[in-house]
C-alpha cells in the first residue's frame, strides 16, 4: 500500500479517483521523440496494481525508454504516482494510444476497483521534400536503442542459468540434510508478552531513527507487534495489511483504546516505508510507546496496566500543539 500527498491541488483534493495520459507534443516527424506522460491518483491505504508495458503502445508507437514510477503528491486521504514513457514512430499516420487501466484495492475491501486514462491522439508526419531541389548525399543510418524484444531471449537464457544454480544449490543443501533455519524477533523461550517487551526495549536502544535510519526503525518495530498478534490471538498479522489486521483484531476482546493505538503505528509505519514519509522525532518515540502499551494492554490474565506517568498522553498533547 502506498499513500502519498497531494502536489496538484486542483486535481486532487477530496477523494478524487483517476487516471489520465498526455503528451508532450501530439503531433511529431519520423523518427522523432515525445514524451508520454501517466498519472494516476487513488484513496489513501489502496494497494495499486501498476500496468506492465512492453515495447508498442499502439501499431507503430514504440517505447524506447520508461521511467521509473515516481510520487507526484502525498496525503493521507489519497496518493498520487506518474511515469513518463519516450516514445517514438518510424511511419506515418495517426495513432490512437488506447486506454490504460489501473487496478486497485482499498484497504478491508474485497472488491476491486480500476480507473483508467482517456485513449490519447498521436500523428506522425512524414518529412516533406521538394522533387525540384538537387539531390543531396544520403545521411548514415541512425543507431536504434535496443527493444525489449530482442533482449528477451538472453533474459530468457540468464532465468535459465539462475534456475539450474538454484537447483544445485537445493540439491547440495538437501543432501547435507541441513535443518532450515527459522528467524524471528522474539525469544521462543519466553511468554510472548515478555518477548515483546523486551524486543520493544531493544529496538529504542539501538537508536536506529537517531541515526537517520527511520524506515529500519519502523520495519522493525511493526514487524515485532505483528509477530507478537500472532503469537497472543489468531490472527495472522504477519500475512495482512493494516487494514486486515485492524477488522481481525475486532472479531477479539481487546478494547477500542489498545486498536485505535496499534493503527495509527502501522498506518504512520506504512507511510514511512511506501511513501518516504518523514515523522518528527516526537512521533518516533510515541509511535514505540504506542507499540508497548498495545503490548501491556493486551497481557493476557491480567486487567489493562496504566501508562507509565501518563507518558504516551503527554507526548500526544505536544505533538498535536
Amino acid at each position: 500500500m502506498i499513500v502519498i500527498s497531494a502536489g496538484l491541488a486542483s486535481a486532487v483534493q477530496g477523494q478524487y479517483t483517476g487516471a489520465s495520459a498526455t503528451l508532450d507534443n501530439n503531433t511529431i516527424q519520423i523518427g522523432d521523440q515525445v514524451s508520454f506522460n501517466i498519472t494516476v491518483t487513488v484513496p489513501g491505504g489502496s494497494r495499486l496494481q501498476w500496468p506492465m508495458l512492453l515495447d508498442t503502445l499502439a501499431g507503430n508507437v514504440e517505447i524506447l525508454k520508461k521511467s521509473g514510477v515516481d510520487t507526484v503528491s502525498s496525503v493521507k486521504d489519497q496518493f498520487t504516482l506518474k511515469q513518463a514513457l519516450t516514445i517514438t514512430s518510424f511511419d506515418s499516420g495517426s495513432y490512437v494510444i488506447r486506454p490504460i487501466r489501473f487496478n486497485y484495492a482499498r484497504p478491508g475491501d474485497t472488491v476491486t476497483y480500476f480507473t483508467e486514462t482517456a485513449p490519447v491522439t498521436l500523428n506522425v508526419q512524414t518529412i516533406e521534400t521538394d522533387p525540384a531541389q538537387d539531390i543531396k548525399p544520403i545521411k548514415p543510418p541512425l543507431a536504434a536503442p535496443v527493444t525489449f524484444r530482442e533482449m528477451l531471449p538472453w533474459i530468457g537464457l540468464a532465468l535459465l542459468i539462475l534456475a539450474l544454480a538454484a537447483l544445485v544449490y537445493f540439491y547440495l543443501k538437501m543432501r547435507k540434510k541441513a535443518k532450515p533455519v527459522v528467524t524471528t524477533r522474539l525469544k521462543p523461550s519466553i511468554p510472548p508478552y515478555e518477548a515483546a517487551v523486551e524486543a520493544l526495549e531493544s529496538l529504542r536502544l539501538k537508536k536506529l531513527w537517531q541515526s537517520g535510519r527511520v524506515k529500519e526503525y519502523y520495519s522493525e518495530m511493526t514487524d515485532i507487534v505483528r509477530e507478537y498478534i500472532e503469537l497472543r490471538f489468531p490472527v495472522r498479522a504477519l500475512e495482512m495489511t493494516t487494514g486486515e489486521i485492524d477488522a481481525a483484531l475486532r472479531q477479539t476482546e481487546i478494547n477500542s483504546s489498545a486498536r485505535d493505538k496499534l493503527n495509527k503505528v502501522l498506518t504512520l509505519a506504512d507511510l514511512v516505508k511506501f511513501a518516504k514519509e518523514q515523522p518528527l522525532p516526537l512521533e518516533n518515540d510515541l509511535s514505540l510507546n504506542q507499540c508497548m502499551d498495545f503490548v501491556r494492554e493486551t497481557k493476557p490474565g491480567k486487567d489493562l496496566e496504566p501508562l507509565q506517568a501518563g507518558q504516551t498522553e503527554l507526548v500526544e498533547q505536544h505533538i498535536e500543539k
